[in-house]
């Protein structure tokens, strides 16, 4: 793992070695945790594809937008420099990263893959692409584009209910997004478990939540697989 800028003092880090094909990763609502992606990325990126784990910060005036266009833009040139194309590159949030990664899937120069775990929802959720949360109605696509949603069935944060919701309100549009529910939490969903000594999220290993979590490396594969494109 390599940590890079991708604007002046913002950081991202770039798992693996692979030409399989690029994913940039965002991390929830605290400010400046890519850290916490890592459990995911590092297992992302023993499939042979490139992973940015990057920085953003939801409390900045302008909700983190700059950060993660700027990290997508990143994740895009890295993809360019090992000829793939920049639409191909898969975007992976997670929590309030998920719903910035949702805003920006449904807008017009949307990614071709996106990969929502335990997307946030509801008037505290703001996008860092709107900076409004996601509306009532989503747009129709303009064009191919896939969502795979994937949240766990004991989620106190991203209730089972509320993901199923956001769902439906895709559906309703004209999207297909697929949607998974998996036996995890809130962290769990991306490889994580909360130590409760420390108060920190640490890599998870209960088997249920690494068992969980190869479902969503699966899938996050899937989508950067050049056969998806």
């Amino acid at each position: 793992m390599i940590s890079q800028e991708y604007a002046p003092g913002r950081l991202v880090d770039v798992h693996g070695d692979g030409q399989d094909g690029v994913v940039v990763m965002w991390h929830g609502r605290g400010p400046n945790e890519r850290a916490a992606m890592g459990p995911l990325a590092r297992a992302v990126a023993s499939s042979g594809v490139r992973v940015c784990a990057a920085d953003w910060d939801s409390t900045a005036s302008d909700h983190g937008r700059a950060d993660v266009l700027g990290s997508l833009g990143h994740a895009r040139r890295l993809a360019e420099d090992l000829g793939i194309p920049a639409n191909d590159v898969v975007v992976v949030g997670w929590s309030l990263g998920a719903t910035a990664a949702l805003s920006l899937a449904v807008g017009p120069d949307g990614p071709g893959h996106t990969v929502l775990l335990a997307p946030g929802d509801g008037p505290r959720a703001v996008s860092a692409i709107t900076g409004e949360p996601l509306p009532a109605q989503f747009t129709p696509p303009a064009g191919p584009s896939s969502i795979d949603i994937l949240h766990g069935s004991r989620d106190g944060i991203s209730h089972p209910a509320l993901v199923r919701g956001l769902a439906a309100r895709l559906r309703a549009a004209g999207w297909a997004p697929t949607l998974t529910e998996l036996p995890v939490d809130h962290a769990g969903i991306v490889r994580l478990a909360h130590d409760p000594e420390t108060q920190l999220y640490v890599a998870a290993e209960d088997p249920g939540i690494v068992e969980a979590g190869e479902r969503v490396v699966a899938t996050i594969v899937a989508a950067a697989s050049p056969a998806s494109s």
